[in-house]
């Protein structure tokens, strides 16, 4: 994770010099905004540096369930920022409408191409940071990630008003601006909805594909009290199982382990497993032991 957000640290701060130079020097609003945007981008990914430090500690005395959350934490200020720099997007986009008409963007050839170039930096980063949290399973990387892809479609969006712009219609830089606005609010609730879930505990898998992982295995009748939380990668699961009433202690914890291995191996994420055991009733059918066969 280190190495990725070292990587894109580098190229987002290439794209947001990139935009911003461009946009104080051609008096352009949204190339400018867009290059705010980008900024932000490295920002987070200083922060995720912060949090993946503390986060990769092991679990203490203090904290027996690990440090995780503090990725997740990080994550979430991913959405505060995008929700701050929407509001300052807007605030710019009305202190345009209300100056003097003669400041007006002026939009050259050179826009075209610093968009069209950062654009595909963009794109290249998104990719490759989607493609890594899903291999590290780290909701940071996949929450800027989805910050990145924002910056996509913000910058298809300044690159049509540029188009107006050039055909006579400064005002469509305005409304580019207020666009970027949307776009960045938008991609701050999603991250903070789905960060917010995880620092809620959420339930993290479906209950239904753990009671069929659950009930068969040998020994098993049932199981109930189904309960899980955590983030991808860093699942906690604890429920309570029955099974053969008959079983003595020996045998009643090798089921249950076979339960907690079960639930490990076949559902992605499970970091942890707590079982209560208790015995089934009488008339109550079970999955076959290999000694009952």
């Amino acid at each position: 994770m280190r190495r990725v957000l070292l990587w894109t640290l580098g190229l987002n701060l290439a794209v947001a010099a990139a935009k911003v130079a461009y946009g104080y020097w051609a008096n352009a609003l949204s190339v400018r905004a867009d290059g705010f945007h980008s900024l932000t981008d490295a920002g987070n990914n200083l922060v995720g540096l912060i949090a993946v430090s503390a986060a990769s500690r092991p679990a203490d005395q203090g904290h027996p369930y690990g440090h995780q959350k503090f990725e997740l934490i990080a994550a979430t200020l991913v959405g505060v920022s995008l929700l701050t720099m929407a509001y300052d997007v807007v605030r710019s986009a009305q202190g345009r409408l209300l100056s003097a008409a003669g400041h007006l963007p002026h939009i050259g050839p050179g826009a075209f191409a610093v968009l069209s170039v950062t654009l595909a930096v963009n794109l290249c980063v998104a990719h490759y940071e989607r493609r890594q949290g899903e291999r590290l399973a780290s909701s940071f990387l996949l929450s800027d990630a989805l910050h990145t892809r924002s910056d996509v479609l913000v910058t298809c969006g300044v690159l049509v008003a540029t188009v107006f712009v050039r055909l006579g219609y400064p005002i469509l830089d305005l409304v580019a601006a207020l666009a970027v606005a949307v776009f960045i609010g938008w991609a701050g609730i999603l991250v903070l909805r789905r960060n917010m879930g995880y620092l809620a505990d959420s339930a993290q898998l479906d209950r239904d594909q753990i009671e069929s992982v659950v009930t068969r295995i040998p020994g098993v009748a049932s199981c109930h009290k189904i309960r899980t939380r955590g983030s991808p990668g860093a699942i906690f699961v604890d429920l309570h199982i029955q099974i053969a009433p008959h079983l003595d202690v020996v045998r009643a914890h090798r089921v249950t382990h076979a339960v907690i291995d079960a639930i490990k191996e076949s559902l992605e994420g499970v970091a942890d497993v707590l079982v209560h055991t208790e015995p089934a009733r009488p008339d109550q059918p079970y999955v076959p032991l290999a000694d009952e066969d």
